[in-house]
């Protein structure tokens, strides 16, 4: 009888388990290495400030947004995440870019200027339930070496059709409208700086 209970309870206990519910495997995301740079790097023109992003973008959360259903609301990914948040990946890629971007000849032996950038948007949005595009939207102000010259001011949008209507395919997306913007903020720094 002992035994029996014993068997009783065991079977009661394995069942538990497998009615437990499961908890879904946390897919961690990044933006990829860095695309290759030409340049040799040098002593650094400018200094760059931790990206920054509004609230809704300060998580590690991947955002989309069901333009076809509700515009105004913006979703994340339940099982999706970024390992930091977007505006300290974006931070990340822009120092190493610059850091290996040779220094201006207009810029050497000034003090460095100082570049802040603001992240806007970086999310998924779709257009319909099976098609998507990434968008990043950002903007970056320029304070010239030695506080000089005037402060500028540049915006960029771009939006990157997505391979998949799911999180790798925004990840994909955002990855390369990241890499396709910083050679554009790079050129825009180096047209602006020292002048």
């Amino acid at each position: 009888m002992k035994t029996r209970l014993s068997l009783m309870a065991a079977a009661l206990l394995l069942g538990a388990c497998s009615l437990a519910p499961t908890v879904p495997p946390r897919t961690v995301y990044d933006l990829g290495p860095a695309p290759a740079t030409a340049g040799s790097g040098g002593s650094l023109a400018w200094r760059i400030a931790d990206v920054t992003a509004p609230p809704w973008l300060a998580g590690d959360g991947i955002a989309y947004r069901l333009a076809f259903q509700q515009a105004q609301r913006l979703e994340q990914y339940r099982d999706s995440f970024w390992a930091a948040p977007p505006a300290a990946l974006l931070t990340q890629r822009l120092r190493e870019r610059l850091a290996a971007s040779p220094t201006p000849p207009a810029c050497e032996g000034r003090p460095a200027a100082l570049v802040a950038v603001d992240l806007d948007r970086f999310e998924q949005v779709f257009t319909g339930p099976s098609s998507s595009q990434a968008v990043l939207r950002l903007h970056a102000t320029l304070w010239p070496a030695g506080a000089s010259g005037p402060i500028l001011q540049q915006h960029w949008h771009l939006e990157r059709t997505a391979a998949t209507p799911d999180a790798p395919g925004a990840v994909r997306a955002l990855a390369q409208a990241v890499d396709e913007v910083l050679p554009q903020l790079a050129d825009w720094l180096v047209a602006s700086a020292c002048r």
